[in-house]
């Protein structure tokens, strides 16, 4: 896994007979700028442009874009003025100095020296999960994947979801975030799935529902007059698109699409690297001669397993398990439902996001909703959501909703998201909750008190979780962060991105904040 670092962008030519077959190459390119044009003579160097060319319809700007490279490598695109900073998050980068915890205001928000990798195991198979291990997969590390139910059966199991981001118009954390996620999620999808086989590639139309949203919508169409990621329609042209009658204009976003978070799921983990281990539940995890210890158990016996590394990517119930047990993370339910349309009836060409959301027709059930239930943990479908999600559907799209057949009773999915104070992802290295909580006590008195000494790490464990109701978009690029923090490769994520979504947030905050939380 070589790094090739280039302060201006290289000679698509030169670059691929630099590269010759290398399939794990990791690019990182450090300019202003895209370029205004870009040439190549060899089949190679034009590989790499249209390579190049169809990442640029996704960069909005964003000040470190990242994009799969080839079989197992990426292409990573930073711009100057964040990039010595990005640079001191990545040890693994030629030519640069791993900088020490001791010499950075927050040593919690570091990362610490990789490990060797004697085997990894990743707790959950959803989404993250199933990202995660690929992403370890393809650069030639055996996986190990537990899940106590089946694969895309909690918060990933709907019957289709929606990748398009949801961005405001200010550059806030989680705007940077989505806009990061969604062309590498876009591409990941593209190079997983044939369109039609686990996805429709129908776009997506965000709708001016409200006066919030369409001045929201408005001002990001004005910001960025040129973007391709996303053009302002008029109700009329939503109608066009749509193929029916649609009461807003608002956000069309062409390259979204309505994934079945199954198929994606699936397509992920049949890795000849990667093991699935379905209806087994994590009991217990325990430090034993330099490995973890995970003890399991099936419905036909227990067992041991070890690891030297361990990524938590169980939504809801990473909660409940070793370093992150008592963690004060946020569950949500939600619900979606499925229906089936009369075969005369207009279907929405594309997915629309409004106060709910519909996609078109896939499998012969549309799918729509979803509800919001904050604090609530059951999973089983509930007649009282059947019904919201169908009064949000008759009310701004009234004509559409007359033309499903009605269910005799609940039909869809209804699980449990996994969220935080702050509503982004929990993603990185994890610490020694008990122990920073001791070293970095003085944060109780004095929340900006310098501190310096160096984190207390759980060597080898990650995290990888907190998606909420985003993970299509946020969970792929996320997974890449933790393959390349575990591996010493550059990070797909800002400074800025990684301190944000850092766990170490959490206990650290209880202390800034004057809470408490039992481990």
């Amino acid at each position: 896994m070589n790094i090739y670092v280039f302060h201006k962008w290289p000679d698509p030519d030169e670059l691929a007979k630099q590269l010759g077959n290398d399939q794990q190459a990791e690019i990182v390119i450090v300019a202003e700028k895209w370029p205004s044009s870009l040439t190549a003579v060899s089949p190679a160097g034009q590989t790499i442009m249209q390579q190049w060319l169809e990442a640029k319809l996704f960069w909005q700007q964003q000040p470190v874009f990242c994009y799969p490279f080839r079989r197992s490598g990426k292409f990573t695109f930073i711009q100057p003025q964040v990039y010595e900073q990005w640079v001191q998050l990545n040890s693994g980068l030629a030519n640069s100095t791993h900088v020490s915890s001791e010499s950075v205001s927050k040593p919690w928000l570091t990362l610490p020296p990789p490990i060797p990798i004697d085997s990894v195991i990743i707790i959950g198979a959803g989404i993250a999960g199933a990202a995660t291990a690929y992403a370890l997969a393809r650069r030639g590390i055996a996986v190990t994947v537990i899940e106590q139910h089946t694969i895309a059966s909690a918060a990933s199991g709907n019957h289709l979801g929606l990748l398009y981001a949801k961005i405001s118009a200010h550059a806030t954390v989680q705007t940077e975030l989505l806009l990061a996620g969604y062309g590498y999620s876009r591409t990941l999808l593209k190079n997983s799935l044939s369109a039609g086989q686990g996805w429709l590639d129908c776009g997506v139309i965000h709708l001016d529902y409200n006066s919030a949203e369409q001045k929201r919508n408005n001002l990001l169409a004005l910001q960025n007059p040129h973007s391709m990621l996303f053009q302002s329609v008029t109700a009329a042209e939503a109608s066009q698109i749509a193929g029916m009658e649609v009461p807003y204009g608002g956000l069309w976003w062409p390259y979204g699409a309505a994934i079945n978070p199954y198929s994606l799921v699936q397509s992920l983990l049949n890795h000849p690297l990667i093991q699935v281990l379905t209806a087994t539940k994590v009991n217990a995890i325990s430090r034993q001669n330099d490995l973890w210890q995970i003890a399991c158990q099936n419905q036909q016996k227990s067992f041991y397993l070890n690891a030297s590394h361990i990524v938590i990517c169980a939504g809801a119930e990473s909660d409940s398990l070793y370093p992150v047990a008592g963690w004060p993370l946020h569950k949500i339910r939600g619900q979606t439902t499925t229906a089936s349309i009369r075969s005369e009836a207009l279907q929405p060409k594309c997915a629309l996001s409004g106060t709910s959301y519909i996609t078109p027709q896939w499998q012969n059930k549309l799918c729509f909703g979803a509800t919001f239930l904050p604090n609530q943990t059951n999973d089983s479908l509930s007649a009282e959501d059947e019904n919201f999600n169908w009064q949000q559907l008759r009310q701004w799209l009234p004509r559409l909703a007359a033309d499903l057949y009605p269910n005799a009773s609940p039909q869809g999915h209804a699980a449990i998201r996994c969220d935080t104070f702050d509503h982004l992802p929990l993603v990185g290295p994890v610490g020694d909750t008990s122990a920073m909580l001791i070293k970095y006590a003085q944060l109780r008195l004095d929340k900006n008190y310098p501190l310096t000494q160096p984190c207390p790490w759980q060597p080898g464990i990650f995290i990888n979780t907190a998606h909420g109701s985003r993970g299509l978009v946020t969970a792929p690029l996320c997974s890449e962060a933790i393959a390349a923090a575990m591996l010493g490769l550059p990070s797909p994520l800002s400074a800025r991105l990684q301190h944000a979504l850092h766990p170490n947030r959490v206990p650290i905050r209880s202390l800034t904040h004057h809470q408490t939380f039992r481990l």
